[in-house]
């Protein structure tokens, strides 16, 4: 996942402090048809696009907390 698209989502979501859930219910907002697609290749490339948006969140959550 691209810097600009972790933004963007995140954005959408609600800010840093949005929920694991609002951020992937975003998320999904963003795919194309084609992304949504139910076959077992595509699935997992998403989770995996999924998992690093996730991770890109708890490390900007982590920053914030040290910042204060």
């Amino acid at each position: 996942m691209t810097l600009a698209q972790y933004l963007r989502i995140e954005d959408a979501a609600g800010g840093v402090g949005c929920s694991d859930r609002q951020f992937i219910k975003a998320a999904h907002t963003l795919l194309s048809p084609a992304d949504q697609s139910f076959t077992k290749l595509v699935r997992d490339i998403r989770h995996a696009w999924l998992r690093d948006g996730l991770e890109m969140k708890d490390k900007s959550l982590m920053k914030l907390c040290e910042w204060d």
